[in-house]
């Protein structure tokens, strides 16, 4: 809880003016740059999402989910091997792009109900636009992995990449095993990043930020893996 330096009313820590004499308690903050918001979380994380959960307009956060998705429909294509399913490489990119925002959008507001959930459980408030905006930016590696990492990818191993005959691994062992690694890398980069977003936006102890944070993972790990193609 925030105190008001004038009135001493207690506020919620994500407030900028007190609910009781209207006075300024912290800065506020209107909208956010995409790009300074970035830089942002690469060198001060825990100050530029309690920035990201303060500001009045999120932007580019329903962006930012569609990237997600796009890099988590790819993903569930490489893991069931869907390359035998689609005529071409063209189709199957098509149907990630097309399919991937408004999955990447549902599942970052699914996402953002399961950490409210359990933020409330702990009896800490977070409201339905902060989680989604801080779900959302934490997401910043894994888009950034599909705009960097992903086009290597195609350009190594084409539709191989989605393919088991042969397997990617055989065609060229050293560089699979690299961009694999880059793409973990960013997964595991976002979950820390939910931790410290949650930690930051309520003050959470870190294991009711870990907690929220594991959970959203599993849930996507359990969708990519589980649900099997028709």
């Amino acid at each position: 809880m925030l105190k008001c330096p004038v009135c001493g009313t207690e506020n919620g820590d994500l407030e900028t003016v007190c609910r009781s004499c209207k006075g300024f308690i912290q800065a506020k903050v209107d909208t956010l740059d995409l790009f300074s918001t970035v830089w942002g979380l690469m060198d001060q994380p825990s100050r530029t999402f309690r920035r990201i959960a303060i500001a009045k307009t999120k932007n580019y956060v329903i962006a930012l989910s569609a990237g997600i998705g796009i890099a988590l429909v790819y993903l569930y294509f490489w893991h069931w091997q869907m390359a035998v399913r689609m005529p071409s490489l063209v189709t199957l990119l098509g149907i990630g792009l097309l399919a991937g925002p408004p999955l990447g959008n549902l599942l970052i507001a699914l996402g953002s109900v399961v950490i409210r959930f359990i933020l409330r459980i702990r009896g800490v408030s977070l409201s339905f636009r902060s989680a989604f905006a801080l779900l959302s930016y934490a997401g910043v590696p894994v888009v950034a992995s599909l705009i960097a990492v992903m086009p290597v990818e195609i350009a190594v191993f084409g539709m191989y990449f989605f393919d088991n005959n042969p397997p990617p691994l055989v065609i060229n062992p050293v560089a699979y095993l690299g961009l694999l690694g880059l793409d973990t890398l960013a997964g595991c980069w976002s979950i820390v990043w939910i931790v410290l977003g949650i930690r930051s936006a309520t003050g959470a102890s870190w294991v009711w930020s870990i907690i929220p944070a594991l959970v959203v993972g599993a849930l996507i790990a359990l969708l990519v893996t589980g649900l099997r193609p028709f």
